[in-house]
């Protein structure tokens, strides 16, 4: 729990740093990665090596980015167990291993590409991009309140760890491991109660303070002309990399 606190600020600490990619607005970046989605997306899984322009592409936006490249790289695998399940599956079917491999490697492409745009984009700009781009209120609404909420119940979780450490709980005897599985479900209940009636409190609070279903950024931005620049060079890197996977094929 305490190494997963860390990595969330982890990467709320990057998305603040600044570089060029920080500097763009929300609303062009994820314009920007939508294409790139699509055409890692529409690109056929011939081979791994069909996604090479598109990796290469996004190995350029990671060093523009500033950001720590092996740890994105790392965060980036937690995807891979499920499309390398796929892929085992497809390969004992058809037999192709290069089909099986390729969609790994779009599996893992594509969630860099994602994690790269947090990374460089804080999560409120980044929701206020999605409604200025005209996403319906209530999704956006429901993605902020769900990352809010799994906040909550992360920070109940570390306290609730950290008391237990206190009281010598992590060095159980012999005779009490049997009843692990039961402390482990009633400090699930506990948390999850806290957790419940923290974020009544805390709606409560944004009602008292004027909330009526929508966040306002305090803060609005406008879109400048190196925006405009930054999103037309890379629809043609996108493009280009599009073309050159097809034309690899």
């Amino acid at each position: 729990m305490r190494d997963r606190v860390g990595k969330s600020l982890r990467l709320e600490e990057w998305a603040r740093r600044d570089s060029f990619l920080h500097r763009r607005d929300a609303r062009v970046k994820v314009v920007s990665v939508l294409l790139f989605l699509v055409a890692v997306s529409s690109t056929p899984p011939s081979s791994p090596a069909a996604f090479l322009p598109m990796s290469v592409l996004l190995a350029f936006g990671l060093l523009v980015s500033g950001l720590p490249v092996f740890a994105l790289l790392a965060r980036a695998c937690v995807i891979v167990p499920f499309p390398l399940f796929f892929g085992f599956v497809s390969w004992m079917e058809n037999g192709n291993a290069q089909f099986a491999g390729a969609l790994v490697a779009r599996s893992y492409v594509s969630a860099l590409s994602v994690l790269l745009l947090v990374g460089v984009t804080p999560l409120p700009a980044l929701f206020g991009g999605m409604r200025g781009l005209g996403v319906p209120a209530v999704l956006v609404m429901v993605l902020q309140s769900l990352v809010r909420y799994l906040r909550v119940i992360v920070d109940h979780g570390s306290r609730m760890r950290r008391a237990a450490l206190c009281r010598d709980a992590g060095v159980l005897p012999r005779r009490n491991r049997q009843s692990l599985w039961r402390r482990a479900s009633g400090a699930m209940a506990v948390l999850f109660g806290r957790s419940y009636a923290r974020a009544e409190g805390v709606h409560r609070a944004m009602v008292a303070r004027g909330f009526r279903g929508d966040f306002v950024s305090a803060r609005p931005t406008r879109i400048t002309t190196p925006d405009w620049w930054y999103l037309a060079v890379t629809g043609l890197a996108v493009l280009g990399a599009r073309y050159l996977a097809l034309v690899g094929q």
